[in-house]
């Protein structure tokens, strides 16, 4: 119940910003990914672009450390409550933006099956997506969403049609079986709209949040650190990563 409140509540945001005068579009991805992608002259393929856009190759960048902007994956058990190829843009295309760095969000909605915790970690890294297309560079900052994309990727017709129909079609090969149901929502240049979004989705964001912390504590009883400070400041970092790869160790041979 608690997971279609807050679809529901998503959706009803993007109709809000319609009515608004905020321009909304609605795209379909189908079965066939391989021939609408093909359509595009742009390559996705699993693990093939593993490449770094510098600066002076760079065509536009999506998000970043000055623009609004957020990504965050959803995975749900409730696989019936997304809408599965469907692609949501509020904001304009991206050949009808004027700057060349522009405020970005991106969610991505999958539902799942008897996934364990280990499934969830992985269905929401990117790094996978980064290196299945071409021209196309996520770079990692905490809470925020940076993408370059190249100016030769960009001249080949790159859309967010097209982002998201390769989105779709990478998470379905790489998760085949685990992901039932997929939908993803991109917000395009409109700041305050990303921001508005960024707090009716904190609900999600502090869930995920909240199991780290657990993780954290968990572990920080385990090894016997009382310290205040958190895991990513700790001075006694590398210390702590030894003493964890002693005690996976311990637990293999003790099976």
């Amino acid at each position: 119940m608690q997971n279609k409140i807050i679809i529901e509540k998503i959706r009803d945001f993007l109709e809000r910003e319609r009515k608004h005068g905020k321009l909304l579009v609605f795209y379909r991805s189908d079965s066939n990914h391989t021939a609408i992608l093909d359509n595009f002259g742009i390559k996705v393929e699993l693990n093939k672009f593993k490449e770094i856009i510098l600066e002076e190759e760079t065509g536009i960048e999506l998000g970043g450390m000055k623009k609004k902007s957020f990504s965050i994956i959803f995975p749900i058990e409730d696989a019936q409550l997304i809408d599965t190829g469907k692609i949501s843009l509020l904001g304009p295309e991206i050949d009808k933006c004027l700057d060349k760095n522009i405020d970005f969000g991106m969610m991505i909605l999958i539902g799942v099956e008897n996934s364990t915790e280990k499934d969830i970690n992985e269905l929401r890294q990117l790094s996978f997506i980064s290196n299945g297309m071409e021209g196309f560079s996520i770079r990692t900052i905490p809470r925020r969403f940076w993408c370059r994309l190249s100016t030769s990727t960009l001249q080949k017709g790159f859309s967010f049609e097209f982002l998201g129909n390769a989105i779709i079609s990478l998470y379905k090969q790489k998760f085949k079986g685990l992901v039932k149901t997929i939908e993803v929502i991109l917000i395009s240049s409109y700041p305050d709209s990303i921001k508005n979004f960024i707090t009716l989705s904190s609900e999600i964001t502090d869930r995920f949040k909240e199991k780290w912390r657990k993780k954290i504590e968990e572990w920080k009883k385990r090894i016997d650190c009382d310290y205040d400070w958190g895991c990513e400041i700790c001075p006694y970092q590398e210390e702590c990563l030894d003493i964890k790869q002693v005690l996976v160790l311990r637990e293999e041979i003790e099976k």
